[in-house]
C-alpha cells in the first residue's frame, strides 16, 4: 500500500542545483569530467527517488550518532557552522568556497577536535577497515581545517567518523592537519570492535583540490572537457548523471585514435601481460584438471564429504537459475537491456604483434 509511495515522496520536488566549488566535491576520486559537464550546464539525468532516500538516510545516521555523543562525556557544538575554505574563480568572478562542518567535539580535558561524519555501505566500510583511506573525505576535512584556522586556529586535530549503515559499526580516523604545510596525518584508525591499525600521511590535498577547481573553471570558459578519469563501464559511471552524454561522444573519440604507433612506454607492460596471461591459462587448466579428478574420485566412492589429514573436502549439488532470452518478448528485453561501452585490451606477441 505504501511501499510504492515512500520513495516517490523522497524524490518529490527535488531540483538540481547549479555547480559551485564546494568541499564535498573537492576530492581526487570525484570525476573531473563530470564536474566540467556540471559547470558548463549540461543536462544530466535526474537521480532516482531512491537516491534521494539514501542521501536523507545518511543525514539521519549523522543525527543519531550526534545524539549518542551528546549523552556521553563529550560535548558536541558548532554543528553546521559555516567556514570559508578559500577563494577561486567561478564564471570569471572571485568565489568564496564555503562549507558546513558537522561539528566540533570537546573532550573532558577541553580539547576541541573537528568532527566529520559519514555513513557508507558495508563493503566500502570493510575496505577502509582493512586498508587505505577515503581520499575524498580526507580532502573535504582538509578544506574544513583551512576554514576553521581563520576562526579557531588552535584546532589541529579532527575525527573522521564513518558509520557502517548495514551493521552500525563505526570506523574512526584520528587526524592531525597542518595548514601551512598542507600535511594531513591519519594518526590511527580505530573500529568500534577494538580493531586498530596505523594511518598514513597525505601531502597537498588542499592544493590539489584548489587546482581541480581552477581546472574546472578553465574548461568551462573554453567549453572543453578534460581527459576521461575513468574508463567507460566503470562502476562510478553508472551512478553519474552525465553518463549518457559522456558516452555519446566516445565512439567518435575512440575512432580518432591512431593505429600502428610505436609505444616504448608499454613494451615492458605488454611483455608482462603475455606472461601473466599464459600463467593464468596454465593455472586454470591445472585447477580444472584437479577439480575433475577430485569429483570423479568422490563420486566413484559414493562420498560427498571427506576429511583427510586436516583437509575438509565436500561435494554439493546446487541449483542455479539462468534466463533464456529467446523466451522473453523483444519489447520487454529491449526495455531491460542496457548498452554499455567497454574497452577491451588485446596483446599478442610475434612479428605482427599489435596492441589494441
Amino acid at each position: 500500500m505504501i511501499a510504492e509511495v515512500i520513495l516517490k515522496v523522497a524524490g518529490f520536488e527535488k531540483e538540481d542545483y547549479p555547480y559551485r566549488p564546494r568541499p564535498s566535491c573537492a576530492g581526487p576520486e570525484r570525476c573531473l569530467r563530470s564536474l566540467c559537464y556540471w559547470a558548463q550546464g549540461y543536462k544530466r539525468k535526474k537521480p532516482s527517488d531512491r537516491f534521494y532516500a539514501v542521501m536523507d538516510d545518511s543525514s539521519w545516521h549523522e543525527e543519531l550518532t550526534l545524539d549518542f555523543l551528546r549523552k556521553s562525556s563529550f560535548k558536541v557544538h558548532s554543528e553546521q557552522m559555516v567556514v570559508e575554505c578559500g577563494t577561486v574563480v567561478r564564471q570569471e568572478t572571485p568565489f568564496i568556497i564555503k562549507g558546513k562542518i558537522d561539528g566540533i567535539l570537546t573532550d573532558l580535558l577541553g580539547v576541541d577536535r573537528l568532527l566529520e561524519h559519514k555513513a557508507i555501505n558495508h563493503f566500502t566500510f570493510q575496505k577502509y577497515s582493512e586498508e587505505g583511506a577515503p581520499l575524498d573525505y580526507l580532502t573535504q576535512v582538509a578544506l574544513y581545517f583551512v576554514g576553521l584556522s581563520k576562526v579557531q586556529p588552535e584546532i589541529r586535530e579532527g575525527i573522521l567518523l564513518i558509520k557502517n549503515k548495514n551493521t552500525s559499526q563505526y570506523l574512526e580516523f584520528l587526524i592531525n592537519y597542518d595548514v601551512p604545510s598542507d600535511m594531513l596525518r591519519v594518526l590511527e584508525v580505530v573500529r568500534s570492535d577494538g580493531m586498530r591499525r596505523e594511518g598514513a600521511e597525505f601531502s597537498g590535498l588542499y592544493v590539489q583540490a584548489m587546482d581541480r577547481f581552477r581546472e574546472v573553471e578553465k574548461h568551462r570558459s573554453r567549453k572543453t572537457l578534460p581527459p576521461r578519469q575513468y574508463d567507460p563501464g566503470d562502476w562510478r559511471c553508472s551512478y553519474c548523471g552525465f553518463e549518457e552524454v559522456c558516452n555519446s561522444s566516445y565512439e567518435e573519440e575512440f575512432a580518432s585514435f591512431s593505429k600502428g604507433a610505436e609505444l616504448m612506454e608499454v613494451e615492458g607492460l605488454a611483455k608482462e601481460h603475455i606472461r601473466l596471461t599464459a600463467l593464468k591459462k596454465e593455472t586454470e587448466e591445472s585447477l580444472g584438471g584437479v577439480n575433475d579428478q577430485i569429483k570423479k574420485t568422490m563420486k566413484t566412492l559414493g562420498v560427498k564429504q571427506s576429511r583427510s589429514n586436516g583437509y575438509l573436502i565436500s561435494l554439493s549439488l546446487q541449483k542455479r537459475q539462468s534466463i533464456d532470452k529467446s523466451l522473453i518478448p523483444h519489447e520487454i528485453l529491449k526495455d531491460v537491456q542496457k548498452e554499455t561501452l567497454v574497452e577491451v585490451l588485446s596483446v599478442r606477441s610475434g612479428g605482427n604483434s599489435r596492441i589494441h
